[in-house]
Formats: C-alpha cells, structure tokens, sequence
C-alpha cells in the first residue's frame, strides 16, 4: 500500500502567503507572476541572511579597476550627460 505523506502542520503554507500579502498590495496589484515570484525569492533570502551579489567573483579592488577602465573609454560629453541623468 502506498502512503502519501501530509504535512501535519499548515505553518509554512501561511507564511508564504502572508509575505505575499505584503508584498501584492492594492497599489502593486498589476505585477507579474514571475516578478512576484522572484520578489518573494529576494525576501526570503534576505531573511537567511544571505546577501545577493550582482557582481560574482569580483573584489572590490578588480570592480574598481574594472568601473575606471569603464569611465575612461567613455568621452567627456558621455560622461557629462550619464551624470546629468543622474541629477534628474
């Protein structure tokens, strides 16, 4: 005969669901079901404790070396309007 576990406690089910409710509120009701998705994602992972790094591999010193390397090939006038940007 084969069983089918259940879960006895319904706890984790409606933590997942209260954080969603936190996060899909009246003013954020058009978004996605993949953002949601990857939001709750993010959230629970900050909650782990463990950071997210959108720069993988990189030191600080290699991600400013790289970041300058950036900033020289651009022209002044790029640079000038990149940073105008920014003010708005």
């Amino acid at each position: 005969m084969d069983i089918l576990p259940i879960q006895a406690s319904s706890v984790p089910c409606e933590r997942v669901f209260s954080s969603s409710k936190e996060t899909i509120t009246a003013r954020r009701n058009k978004l996605s079901p993949q953002l949601v998705e990857a939001l709750q994602l993010l959230k629970f992972s900050s909650k782990q404790g463990r950071g997210i790094s959108f720069t993988p591999g990189l030191d600080k010193k290699e991600e400013l070396a790289e970041l300058e390397r950036e900033e020289e090939s651009l022209p002044v006038e790029d640079l000038r309007s990149y940073l105008h940007g920014l003010q708005d």
